[in-house]
């Protein structure tokens, strides 16, 4: 997570605490771009851009559109997907190589102090491997079913 977040939570929302959130090290995002890949049967290369690049062409593109309005809501956006997601989930911000994991109740409450529109391309998903939502720096929602 940036500092940068963190301290602009800070400032919006005084006397609170930034979620709690792990980020995961390198050895642990390896392994999770690796097993993304097997998943995908895209085991012959462990080239982290064009895991971004597949995810980004597999997915599917959701009606759902943020913007600066404040409606959006990442539940009701899961739920019309049909995702199953459990009690934490991971954010990756760039590559498959920067990942931090937190709960989803707090992705959730807490999505616009965490996904600045405009700047941050990412992609969610939970343990299971078996979903990734992305959301692009321009609002753009992507679904991909593995």
């Amino acid at each position: 997570m940036e500092q940068i977040k963190i301290d602009n939570f800070i400032k919006e929302h005084p006397g609170s605490s930034f979620p709690n959130y792990i980020h995961l090290e390198d050895k642990i995002c390896a392994d999770i771009s690796l097993s993304i890949l097997k998943k995908l049967n895209l085991i012959s290369t462990t080239d982290d851009l064009m895991l971004v690049n597949e995810v980004d062409k597999l997915g599917d593109i959701c009606d759902v559109v943020i913007s600066d309005d404040e409606n959006f809501n990442l539940k009701n956006t899961l739920s019309s997907l049909g995702v199953n997601y459990s009690k934490n989930v991971y954010i990756n911000w760039y590559r498959y190589d920067d990942i931090d994991k937190m709960k989803i109740d707090d992705l959730i409450n807490y999505f616009d102090d965490i996904w600045y529109l405009g700047s941050d391309d990412i992609d969610i998903f939970d343990e299971s491997l078996t979903w990734i939502v992305s959301i692009t720096h321009f609002g753009q929602v992507n679904f991909l079913k593995i």
